[in-house]
C-alpha cells in the first residue's frame, strides 16, 4: 500500500492552504478532492490581513491582490434601500495603493495600516484558490489529485488506513498515513463517521447566490464603484459583491421562510434590485445556508478537523475561510514537528486547545454581524418614501448601520485573537488587551499574533521570521545577539527543534514587543518574551514544543 505522512481530504481553500503550507515546509502529503477542478462560483470575497500575511510567506500575496478589485480603486461599502433608491450609509476606505499616503493623514487609516502590511483584500475565493493551486503545483512534496475522494478510513494507534478512489468509480487505492486531516467541508464524511457533533446556531438564513456578468451594471445606478452593496429593502435584501472593476458580481439573496432557491428568477432578482433592465449573463446559481456551528472536538487520535469540517459560518464579516486557513497554519507546523521527532506529547493536543475557542469566538462574531444586518432589512416601501415616516425610518436605520461597521472594518477579530488557554505558551503576567471586533491592539503578549512593524530596510519584521522557531533579539541587545542566544541555540540543537536567531537593532521593535527578546512560533504567534535570556532556555523550548 502507498504510504504518506499526511492525507488531506478536501481541496478547497483550506485543504489547498494546508497542502501549500506543508509544501512550503517540504513535508510530504497527499491531497484528494472529489471535484475535477476548482469551484469557480465565488463564495468568500474578503481575504483577511492575517491570511495575507501567510500568503506573503509563499510569495502569492501580490497575485491575489491583483486578481480581485483593482488596488487603485477605493474600498467603498454602501448600505442602500435598493440600487434604484437612496443611500443609507457608506463606509469609504482608501485604495490599497494609497495606504501610505492615507496613513500620513492620521486617524483610523493610519492605525489600521500600522497593524499589518495589508487591509482586507477583496478577491474572490475562486481566484484565491487558483493562486494557491498554482503554488502547490510547484511543490515537489505535494501530491494533489482532483477527481479523487476519501471513501473510508480506519484509524489505529500508529496509523490511519484510508481507501481513496476516483470520483467516477474507475479506480480505488489503499493509502496508509500517519495523520488524516478533514478539510472536506460542512458535510464532512470524516466528522460524521467519527460521531463528532456540531454545536451552536443552525439555519440562521437560507440564500441563493447568483453569479453574473453585467458590463453596464455600474452605469445603471447612481452610486458608482463599491466592493459591496447591501440592499436593505425587505423585497431585495441580501448583499451584492463586486469581483473586479465593476463587471462581475454575486448577488446573495436572502430567501423567505419556506421559499425554494430555484423558484428565484436570477435575472428578475437582479433587475429588481437595480430598478430596471441591463444586459446580464448568468454564470452560475447556487444555494447555501448560513450557520454558526462549531465541532465538539477538533481531534480524534490521528485525525484532525479543519475549516468547514470544524466550523460553519455566516459570511458576514468575512471570517469563515480566513479562520479555516489559520486552523491549518496552526496545525501544519505541529504535524511537521511530530513527524520530525521534536514534538513533545502535548503538542498535537494544543491544536484543539488553541483553535476551537477561536472557532467559537469567530462564528459567534459572524452571527452577531448577521443578526445586526438582518435587523435593518425589515422595512418595505416606506424606506424610500419622501415623507416624515420615510425620513424617520432612514434615520433609525442609519444609526443602526453605523453601529455595525465592524462587519466591514474587522481587524480586531482578524488580528486580535489569542490563545489564552494554551499550555504551550509561557504567560508573562501582562494585562490582556480588549478583544474588540473592530479595533486591534498591537501586542507581543505571549499567546498573541506577533505584531507587524515596518523596518528601516523596507521589510516587515514578519519577513525575518523563519519556518521554524524564531528568536528575536531586539534593540540594544541585537549587537550581541550571537552570544546572548547561545543558550537557546544549544537547547534547540539538543531536541532537533529548528531555531533561527533574528537580530533586529531597531529600538522601535523592542518598544513594540515590550521586550528585548521574543520567541516566535512557526505560525507567527508569540510563545515567550522577556528582557533577558531565561536561566533555563531548554525549559522554555520544552514548553513550546509540548514536552
Amino acid at each position: 500500500m502507498k504510504r504518506v505522512p499526511i492525507l488531506i481530504s478536501g481541496g478547497g481553500s483550506v485543504g489547498l492552504s494546508l497542502a501549500a503550507e506543508l509544501g512550503w515546509r517540504g513535508v510530504k502529503c497527499l491531497a484528494v478532492e472529489r471535484m475535477t477542478g476548482l469551484n469557480m462560483h465565488p463564495r468568500a470575497n474578503a481575504v483577511a490581513n492575517r491570511t495575507m500575511e501567510y500568503f506573503r510567506r509563499w510569495g502569492i500575496d501580490e497575485a491575489i491582490s491583483e486578481a480581485g478589485v483593482p488596488p487603485d480603486l477605493p474600498a467603498n461599502y454602501y448600505y442602500v434601500t435598493t440600487l434604484a433608491g437612496r443611500l443609507i450609509h457608506g463606509v469609504n476606505l482608501p485604495p490599497f495603493r494609497e495606504l501610505n499616503r492615507a496613513a500620513e493623514q492620521g486617524g483610523y487609516a493610519r492605525d489600521e495600516h500600522s497593524w499589518s502590511p495589508y487591509l482586507k483584500t477583496i478577491t474572490g475565493q475562486h481566484e484565491v484558490e487558483k493562486a494557491i493551486l498554482d503554488y502547490v503545483k510547484g511543490r515537489d512534496s505535494v501530491d494533489l489529485r482532483f477527481g479523487w475522494e476519501l471513501r473510508d478510513f480506519n484509524a489505529g494507534e500508529n496509523e490511519v488506513v484510508c481507501r481513496i478512489g476516483a470520483s467516477d468509480g474507475t479506480e480505488e487505492e489503499d493509502v496508509v498515513c500517519d495523520y488524516l486531516v478533514a478539510c472536506d467541508g460542512g458535510r464532512s464524511m470524516i466528522r460524521r463517521k467519527l460521531g463528532i457533533e456540531l454545536g451552536g446556531r443552525a439555519n440562521l438564513a437560507n440564500f441563493v447566490s447568483i453569479y453574473f456578468r453585467a458590463p453596464d451594471f455600474m452605469q445603471a445606478h447612481q452610486f458608482g464603484h463599491a466592493n459591496i452593496f447591501f440592499p436593505l429593502h425587505r423585497d431585495h435584501r441580501g448583499f451584492l459583491l463586486n469581483w473586479d472593476g465593476g463587471t462581475t458580481f454575486t448577488y446573495h439573496v436572502i430567501l423567505e421562510d419556506g421559499q425554494a432557491w430555484d423558484d428565484i428568477d436570477p435575472v428578475a432578482a437582479i433587475h429588481g434590485v437595480l430598478g430596471g433592465p441591463t444586459e446580464i449573463d448568468i454564470l452560475s446559481v447556487q444555494p447555501w445556508t448560513a450557520h454558526a456551528l462549531v465541532a465538539d472536538r477538533y481531534r480524534e487520535g490521528r485525525i484532525f478537523l479543519a475549516g468547514d469540517a470544524a466550523h460553519l459560518f455566516t459570511p458576514t464579516g468575512g471570517f469563515g475561510m480566513n479562520t479555516g486557513v489559520s486552523d491549518v497554519i496552526d496545525l501544519a507546523w505541529k504535524l511537521q514537528a511530530d513527524l520530525e521527532g521534536w514534538a513533545g506529547p502535548r503538542l498535537l493536543d494544543s491544536y484543539e486547545t488553541e483553535r476551537r475557542p477561536i472557532g467559537i469566538r469567530n462564528t459567534s462574531e459572524a452571527a452577531d454581524c448577521f443578526d445586526r444586518l438582518f435587523a435593518v432589512m425589515q422595512e418595505g416601501d416606506v424606506i424610500d418614501q419622501d415623507t416624515a415616516a420615510g425620513d424617520a425610518v432612514r434615520n433609525r436605520l442609519k444609526q443602526m448601520v453605523v453601529a455595525q461597521e465592524k462587519l466591514i472594518v474587522s481587524s480586531g477579530t482578524l488580528l486580535g485573537y489569542r490563545y489564552n488557554t494554551s499550555d504551550i505558551i509561557l504567560p508573562d503576567g501582562s494585562e490582556e488587551p480588549p478583544d474588540h471586533p473592530r479595533d486591534y491592539v498591537p501586542t507581543a503578549r505571549p499567546g498573541h499574533r506577533a505584531p507587524h512593524l515596518w523596518l528601516d530596510d523596507g521589510r516587515s519584521i514578519l519577513d525575518h521570521f523563519s519556518q521554524g522557531m524564531t528568536l528575536l533579539v531586539m534593540g540594544s541587545a541585537a549587537a550581541d545577539a550571537a552570544n546572548l542566544s547561545r543558550g537557546f541555540a544549544v537547547a534547540a540543537a539538543a531536541t532537533g527543534a529548528p531555531l533561527t536567531v533574528a537580530a533586529i537593532p531597531d529600538d522601535r521593535a523592542a518598544e513594540l514587543y515590550q521586550a528585548k527578546f521574543a520567541l516566535i512560533r512557526p505560525d507567527l504567534m508569540v510563545a515567550w518574551r522577556g528582557d533577558r535570556v531565561p536561566d533555563d532556555p531548554a525549559a522554555v523550548l520544552d514548553t513550546v514544543r509540548g514536552a
